[in-house]
């Protein structure tokens, strides 16, 4: 795996900073990114929305399969992250933000709706009142899109996630280290805010 811009204490040295904002200590290998973006395809035009989107591994791997006229946001809240995310990754359109507000930055990037989610988004330890915002947007703006959420936990938060949509599956990465995975949820659950994660 090609060496994290910024150094490769980069993601250490955030996540000491921010402790459980940041998901990792390392950036996702290029195995794992390739599974979140497994329904990126280059066959149609999509709208993609990547939450959490860091240094850019996952936006690097959606980029590399894009259809020309897809369109790629991707929001991160760390300045640093999304410096060196719009400099690794031209096509997408960096939102460097809380994504708790992006609902009111919608407006201004002229978009209604997504055909895919991506999330790096530790969710289970984030507030629940920021779980709640984020999963709010989704119901407006991609409660049909699949929403694929990466884990370095496999299977633990199965649970969760069935709460929160009415199909899931989860796909093992073993060829990531340490061996993670990903969660592809479908359909937004009509009593999901009865399961949102976090305090």
């Amino acid at each position: 795996m090609p060496q994290v811009p910024g150094g490769p204490f980069l993601f250490l040295r955030k996540f000491l900073q921010h402790g459980t904002r940041v998901a990792s200590v390392r950036e996702s290998s290029r195995a794992l990114a390739g599974e979140v973006c497994r329904f990126v395809t280059p066959d149609q035009p999509q709208v993609i929305l990547e939450l959490g989107a860091g240094t850019g591994a996952v936006t690097a791997a959606a980029q590399s399969k894009l259809h020309p006229d897809s369109r790629l946001i991707a929001v991160e809240l760390d300045s640093d992250f999304a410096a060196i995310l719009a400099q690794r990754c031209p096509r997408a359109e960096v939102v460097c933000g809380d994504v708790a507000e992006l609902d009111k930055r919608l407006p201004d990037l002229g978009i209604d709706r997504f055909d895919l989610v991506l999330s790096g988004l530790p969710t289970p330890s984030l507030p629940k009142a920021v779980n709640r915002a984020v999963f709010e947007t989704i119901e407006r703006v991609a409660a049909d899109a699949c929403f694929s959420q990466l884990t370095l936990m496999p299977w633990y938060f199965w649970k969760l996630y069935r709460g929160l949509y009415e199909q899931v599956d989860f796909n093992l990465v073993l060829a990531s280290l340490p061996p993670g995975g990903v969660y592809h949820g479908r359909r937004l659950r009509a009593d999901w805010r009865d399961h949102v994660p976090g305090k």
